[in-house]
């Protein structure tokens, strides 16, 4: 009997024996131990920092932005039929716009976050429809809509007047509508990541951001309900770059502009009604513009 089994069956409980069996399989990706270690790395200076609490005046807003996310998704070949080993790419430039909230405590070293994400819009699919062995060059436009939502818990270290670090841990949230010529096609997943922050006062007017992270995805899964199919995608990894600056305007009033990078893939699916979804790979460049009001 493994861990997961012993754990399970003392539980008593499906639904919990299969909450530890994801807690464990997240502890053995290194991520979780990568969170730990970047908290450990960065406590040490939390007590030789002067507790500056001008950030957290500073990082209590609410934002608003529109903008536009370029769209790179490579679906590869599982049969070896073409000669790149891809069976067809969808690329494209999507409208976006996205709200957040974020709030630093004076009394004690926290920092949330929460965003809501969506992007909708068109993108040009190109590539082959397949019929056993034999492909078919077909191209044609697919419309997405893609709803995004996160909640971070961050522990702003090392602080002073003019820079701050936050490592962080993060939820996610991704549904991925396709709507393909032939049928309706939804991608979900939600995941696990855990990242650094480092925002830096340059001028009493100026302030810039830089983050990275990386995460696992969690119960991923794409379901295409004209043709019966649901199926598994696994528990891939993903990682992102972003880096924002913000320009104070007047009084609690800030523009903001923000580009961030973000990469994921899927597994291969599990089989479901005769059907699979070969494994892929997603590129994501989402490139904003808001207004910020401090709280």
């Amino acid at each position: 009997m493994n861990i997961c089994e012993f754990i399970g069956s003392a539980l008593d409980n499906q639904r919990l024996h299969l909450i530890v069996e994801k807690f464990l399989d997240l502890l053995g990706s290194g991520f979780a131990i990568l969170a730990g270690g970047a908290l450990l790395f960065f406590a040490g200076p939390l007590a030789a920092q002067p507790n500056d609490n001008s950030w957290a005046a500073h990082n209590r807003t609410i934002t608003a932005s529109l903008g536009a996310l370029r769209q790179d998704y490579t679906e590869n070949d599982p049969s070896g039929l073409t000669t790149d080993g891809t069976l067809d790419t969808e690329r494209g430039t999507l409208n976006s716009v996205e709200l957040g909230a974020r709030w630093q405590f004076e009394s004690l070293p926290l920092l949330l976050q929460a965003t809501a994400h969506r992007s909708s819009g068109g993108t040009r699919y190109s590539g082959y429809l397949q019929s056993g062995n034999l492909l078919t060059p077909y191209s044609a436009s697919t419309g997405n809509v893609m709803l995004d939502y996160a909640v971070r818990a961050g522990l702003p270290v090392a602080k002073t007047e003019n820079f701050q670090w936050v490592p962080f841990i993060e939820y996610r949230y991704q549904n991925w509508t396709r709507e393909l010529v032939q049928y309706r096609e939804t991608s979900q997943h939600h995941a696990a990541v855990v990242g650094l922050l480092g925002q830096w006062r340059a001028s009493p007017l100026w302030t810039l951001e830089g983050e990275a992270s990386a995460g696992k995805l969690l119960h991923a899964q794409t379901d295409v309900p004209k043709l019966g199919f649901s199926g598994d995608r696994g528990n891939q990894t993903l990682w992102s770059l972003g880096a924002s600056a913000g320009y104070r305007i007047k009084n609690h009033w800030r523009a903001v502009a923000t580009i961030r990078y973000e990469q994921c893939q899927y597994s291969q699916s599990t089989i479901s009604n005769g059907f699979i979804e070969p494994a892929s790979h997603t590129r994501q460049t989402n490139t904003l513009f808001g207004i910020e009001y401090q709280l």
